[in-house]
């Protein structure tokens, strides 16, 4: 039996998040809505999708379908949680924002102004790499997209801080990569876990702390770490696809496949798709020049605008989508898919999850997205 299972591949101001539509046309968008998911879901065989549309003052519509569990008869409900894989990269960017305007470090810290223990060891080309240089992928890190480059490293001993400090080590002595000249950055999933032992250091507290006390806390989002179901089994489960059968099959969320935690800043949260419009909501909110638990200049700061074809700002890529600035992102570790878009001069965001992968599904996915906003963006 042969599985595709890839490796890797976002306060007071809640006052204006709701439901500022009327019930019946949000009941509308909704049935519009389920009825794309559950065409798509249907013809790519996955078993569950939840989606969201979503403005700075209201939730137009958010939307369900399918089940949790192939085998199992539990409908997807809003508060079940999808593992949004690489659109985590959004929400540990946001965390280093909240810390930046606390004081805590700079955008502009350097990696060894946070471990000087590292200078001797450490390869000239990363003497002057900053935060914002790992978390725009501008630091020439070695790129961590695939399951063999986690299982080749040393072991790293200690708790989740020490052995994200080890694994920074290690990196900086590693050859670095070659930026992609065309579009200005090379992703790597392993910068995302330096930046995280960053934040660390200077807090004394753990990335998932961090998120929990300066992310998950301020919006009222109930975020966890890994797969869904592993601690509570009704839950979502993910599901990989068999190439010998071409089907899906449920994953075990207690097997061997689990997310590293040294790389988990780039990866490893789980969240419901209403709690997923929390966090688009607050990033429009702020592109829209208001401050929420971020200043409105951070907010362009991780979502800069820009005219080329394609870069990547803080924990979002960005774009054009017809004829609109977009910031978007997608997220896979192999058993679920997240996809994120972000339109600032429409006032609109949407956010799509399914809970399985088939090869069509990337396709499927850009599809749907085109059918849901087709709608909207008028």
């Amino acid at each position: 039996m042969r599985r595709i299972v890839a490796f890797f591949f976002v306060l007071v101001m809640f006052a204006s998040l709701g439901y500022g539509q009327s019930v019946k046309k949000m009941a509308t968008d909704v049935d519009m809505v389920r009825h794309h998911l559950r065409e798509y879901r249907e013809e790519f065989g996955i078993p569950g999708m939840a989606a969201v549309v979503v403005t700075s003052e209201s939730f137009l519509s958010i939307a369900t379908d399918g089940i949790r569990r192939l085998g199992e008869a539990d409908s997807i409900q809003e508060d079940d949680k999808f593992h949004i894989g690489s659109n985590t990269k959004a929400m540990t960017g946001f965390v280093a924002a909240r810390l930046v305007e606390k004081g805590l470090i700079k955008w502009d810290t350097r990696i060894l102004d946070v471990f000087p223990e590292f200078a001797e060891s450490t390869m000239d080309v990363y003497t002057d790499k900053t935060l914002k240089d790992l978390l725009s992928h501008r630091a020439r890190i070695r790129q961590f997209t695939g399951g063999m480059e986690f299982a080749q490293l040393p072991e790293f001993e200690g708790d989740k801080l020490e052995r994200r400090r080890a694994f920074t080590g290690w990196l900086l002595q590693q050859e670095p990569v070659e930026i992609d000249t065309a579009r200005g950055y090379v992703y790597s999933n392993a910068g995302y876990g330096i930046a995280a032992a960053m934040l660390e250091k200077v807090t004394n507290k753990s990335w998932e702390q961090l998120m929990t006390d300066e992310l998950f806390s301020p919006l009222g989002i109930d975020g966890s770490f890994g797969w869904p179901a592993f601690e509570d089994s009704s839950q979502t489960w993910g599901h990989y696809f068999e190439t010998d059968s071409q089907r899906v099959f449920p994953h075990d969320p207690h097997d061997e496949y689990q997310l590293p935690d040294i790389a988990s800043a780039a990866g490893d949260v789980s969240i419901s798709i209403l709690d997923y419009a929390k966090f688009l909501q607050v990033n429009l909110i702020g592109l829209n020049g208001r401050d929420t638990v971020l200043t409105a200049a951070t907010y362009e700061f991780l979502h800069p605008c820009v005219d080329s074809l394609m870069q990547y700002g803080v924990g979002w890529g960005l774009r054009e989508h017809e004829g609109y600035k977009v910031s978007r992102h997608n997220g896979s570790a192999g058993t679920f898919y997240c996809t994120a878009l972000v339109f600032r001069e429409k006032d609109l965001a949407l956010g799509i999850v399914m809970n399985g992968i088939t090869p069509e599904a990337e396709k499927a996915l850009a599809d749907l997205r085109v059918r849901v906003l087709q709608d909207y963006l008028e």
